[in-house]
């Protein structure tokens, strides 16, 4: 609405005064009230997807156009939307972590062959570190082993049913199928025999198929290796990178805190032994007195006496280390 006075005014010359509405009741009044319309009021409009992400890997951010649009299409300076309702147009993107260093969990308890030999295994993945203390090595092309071998001791001619691996699941999430291979085999120090099925009758025959979920493994510990010792004899300590990781290799909080692996521990406790030179030897009796004297600076002194001026220096750092 729009609003104006109205007053009732007398023309005396040239002089105007405003005088009692009365006066007016002969003529039409004009309105004091009015509608009004402005314009639309202008919005925001999303004129774009999100970009890609500016890094490949790690922390980066990603953008979109965001434009304050006037009720005919027109784009308009921001100031003429409200802003406290404008869209973000930038935002934090994580593509994951960088590749640095190898990470691993502890080796299974289960070996593969209830006799004889088999293989255990554990995970291995590559990864960025982030310690900073000490420092780690990149991943490089020595990729830590995932299996070893395993013996579970000697086997009696014994004859039972043996499978292959799983193949890959047929799904890469949710329920899918994997078969392996089930052979009845006599199994003896000298090695494996193929029996007949009917040999291994008395025995249940293992699955040759089954359901699986690649997506079901849940947390675990990964860790890097130990970083080189910070010192070589005297006590040291060694630290390597911690993570808890859930099965599709994000950061978790899953993790049982009672099996975190140990990130840091000492090392190199044995004591610090000085180089023996066997070519060092005093070539006379009196050489303890050339070091009272303190003729050991001259080169000559310390090679006809090597061994006192040796040892006597040798004692005057520890001294004035322990002081």
């Amino acid at each position: 609405m729009q609003h104006r006075q109205v007053p009732c005014r007398q023309v005396y010359a040239n002089r105007t005064l405003n005088v009692h509405m009365s006066r007016c009741r002969h003529l039409e009044q004009p309105e004091t009230a009015s509608t009004c319309q402005l314009k639309i009021c202008s919005e925001w409009q999303i004129r774009s997807e999100w970009t890609s992400c500016s890094v490949p890997c790690g922390l980066g951010q990603r953008s979109r156009e965001v434009r304050c649009v006037s009720n005919v299409g027109d784009f308009v300076p921001d100031q003429e939307c409200n802003m406290n309702l404008r869209p973000s147009n930038i935002e934090n993107c994580d593509m994951g972590a960088c590749a640095k260093s190898w990470f691993y969990t502890e080796w299974g308890n289960r070996c593969s062959a209830e006799c004889g030999m088999g293989v255990q295994t554990r995970g291995v993945l590559c990864l960025t570190n982030h310690i900073s203390s000490l420092p780690l090595e990149g991943c490089g092309n020595e990729r830590p082993a995932d299996s070893q071998v395993c013996n579970n001791g000697p086997c009696d001619n014994r004859i039972e049913w043996f499978t292959g691996p799983w193949s890959q699941c047929s799904a890469e999430c949710g329920t899918g199928s994997q078969q392996r291979s089930v052979v009845c085999l006599m199994k003896s120090d000298e090695g494996f025999t193929v029996m007949p099925p009917y040999e291994c009758s008395s025995f249940d025959r293992p699955l040759s198929q089954q359901s699986c979920n690649i997506k079901t493994c849940g947390a675990k510990w990964y860790h890097t290796d130990w970083s080189a010792c910070s010192k070589t004899c005297e006590g040291g300590f060694r630290v390597r990178e911690v993570r808890c990781l859930s099965d599709d290799m994000l950061s978790s909080e899953a993790c049982d805190e009672q099996l975190r692996p140990v990130e840091r521990e000492d090392c190199s406790p044995e004591p610090c032994i000085p180089q023996i030179d066997l070519n060092c030897r005093d070539k006379y009796f009196n050489c303890n007195v050339v070091f009272q004297a303190r003729l050991c600076v001259y080169d000559y002194y310390q090679t006809a006496c090597c061994a006192s001026c040796s040892r006597m220096a040798d004692k005057q750092k520890t001294h004035r280390g322990r002081s």
